[in-house]
């Protein structure tokens, strides 16, 4: 029987600038050598890109209204990316600054299919959705730096998935990667490739990919990480994206991954998807997952349950203290 793969590219993009379509025209360079066939002749499957890639990171600052670099679904972004899919013969994922219809914003990731086609995804409750919004805002100081994703965006509704190659992709922007249940959820919809779109900077370079690795341990998914690289300066202020994107197989191992602080930087991958069932079957966590813990976080959060406060402790003799 023949293996499923999935051939992939990921482009490690960083310094970008105000010129928007600057932007484009560089990020097209770089899918187009992404792209490039291999030794042997091959092409990738898919070619991936970081969070808000074609704008600066700009949640650094109040100062200036941004919201005109905001693009709807399909825009200029999506109909250069879908023409360079087809042109190239592959599928093109990237993250995106989105205006809605209703003029509502998000921090949201794309897939554009081999046909140049913008693919749907799906959400628990059956509906669907142009891109992945990012569904947690981070609003906190990142070392000296001020960011606040909540002033730029409304989050997202809830996890979604997207069908494509033969396997079914969830994805997390950046902060979301935080969170252990947008991963279980998209796991029990059915993914089995992870996409972590990741603009990331400060000391949580340090943890990067061992967080990582957890949670491909935890979800049993191969991970597919592009983070933004590189010094990147914008309203004066210039913030440097650590890098290392990376790809990590279902049981946790780092199979590739690109230097530190630095963009322009492409990994070529080739992932066996078959190494999903085959993990999840010899360590079958699913089976041993307790749902009704996730029930009880969910109704001590909102207030249905009432935790009982933890008993104060008994006062300890003096003479058996240190």
């Amino acid at each position: 029987m023949t293996s499923r793969t999935l051939d992939v590219a990921i482009v490690q993009a960083g310094e970008l600038t105000e010129d928007l379509l600057g932007n484009l025209a560089r990020l097209a360079a770089l899918v187009r050598t992404a792209a490039a066939p291999a030794d042997d002749g091959s092409t990738p499957d898919l070619v991936v890109l970081p969070e808000l890639i074609t704008t600066p990171y700009f949640c650094t600052s109040h100062d200036v209204d941004r919201t005109p670099w905001a693009q709807t679904i399909p825009g200029d972004a999506t109909d250069l990316f879908g023409d360079l899919a087809r042109e190239l013969g592959c599928a093109i994922t990237f993250g995106m600054f989105e205006r809605t219809d209703h003029d509502v914003t998000h921090n949201s990731v794309v897939l554009i299919d081999p046909t140049g086609e913008v693919l749907t995804w799906r959400t628990p409750d059956g509906g669907s959705v142009p891109a992945y919004r990012k569904l947690s805002l981070p609003a906190s100081k990142v070392g000296d730096v001020d960011i606040d994703e909540k002033y730029h965006f409304s989050p997202g509704q809830a996890p979604a998935t997207v069908d494509a190659f033969g396997t079914r992709f969830g994805c997390v922007i950046c902060y979301d990667r935080t969170f252990p249940e947008y991963w279980a959820v998209a796991r029990a919809l059915g993914a089995e490739v992870m996409l972590a779109i990741v603009s990331s900077l400060g000391s949580r370079e340090d943890l990067f990919l061992a967080e990582l690795q957890t949670r491909a341990l935890e979800s049993q998914t191969w991970i597919i990480a592009a983070n933004r690289g590189g010094p990147e300066t914008l309203n004066g202020v210039t913030v440097d994206y650590f890098g290392l994107s990376c790809v990590i197989s279902p049981s946790g191992e780092i199979v590739a991954q690109a230097p530190a602080h630095s963009s322009g930087e492409t990994l070529r991958v080739t992932i066996d998807l078959d190494a999903v069932p085959a993990r999840r079957a010899s360590f079958p966590l699913a089976r041993d997952r307790r749902p009704d813990v996730l029930r009880l976080l969910a109704d001590l959060t909102d207030g249905t349950v009432r935790a009982a406060p933890l008993p104060r402790p008994s006062a300890v003799p003096k003479e058996v203290v240190g």
